[in-house]
């Protein structure tokens, strides 16, 4: 079995498209496609994604046949939340976002706080994960289990702290206060 260490630095070397490599140019699916493509591993995203985020209206509507800068900073954003979020608390929030002025500019000025603030939270897991998951956790199956636990409870409650930041924020009864 491979170390700790091994397993994340696997984890947190993911590569993130950085808003300087995204073209300025318009590009159809196509090309979408193949920017969000990884040598080897599964797409991060699939022409039946960006068709069910269209028709959900997760993504602002296309001018023509092409998709723009802002588009794919869209895609982006929905690609992370959606590890957590359902389509539909997704569409909840992007909604609310999109009726902001302005919004093409601050979900970029987002993405890139994210991309800012990812050895920080890299950080925070690995620490983490030296706290639930020793080395020692990996030689035997009860501690590994315990650590599995451990785990898994600090997932939860990230999983419960999004959807409740998603509740009272951008649930529905939040747009009847309007």
């Amino acid at each position: 079995m491979p170390a700790v260490e091994e397993l994340y630095r696997k984890l947190t070397n993911t590569g993130e498209l950085t808003l300087e490599e995204l073209p300025d140019l318009d590009l159809y699916m196509d090309q979408v496609l193949t920017l969000f493509s990884r040598q080897g591993e599964e797409p991060l995203l699939t022409k039946t994604m960006i068709n069910n985020y269209r028709k959900e209206n997760i993504i602002r509507p296309l001018d023509g046949k092409r998709y723009t800068k802002n588009h794919i900073v869209q895609m982006l954003l929905i690609y992370h939340l959606k590890g957590i979020l359902s389509i539909g608390e997704i569409a909840q929030v992007m909604e609310e976002c999109y009726v902001s002025p302005g919004y093409d500019n601050a979900l970029t000025r987002v993405y890139r706080e994210f991309l800012e603030q990812k050895p920080l939270l890299d950080e925070a897991v690995k620490d983490c994960f030296d706290q639930f998951l020793p080395e020692s956790a990996l030689s035997d199956s009860t501690d590994l289990l315990a650590a599995l636990l451990g785990l898994s409870r600090v997932a939860q409650y990230a999983d419960k702290m999004a959807k409740a930041l998603v509740e009272a924020h951008f649930g529905p009864e939040k747009g009847a206060e309007r």
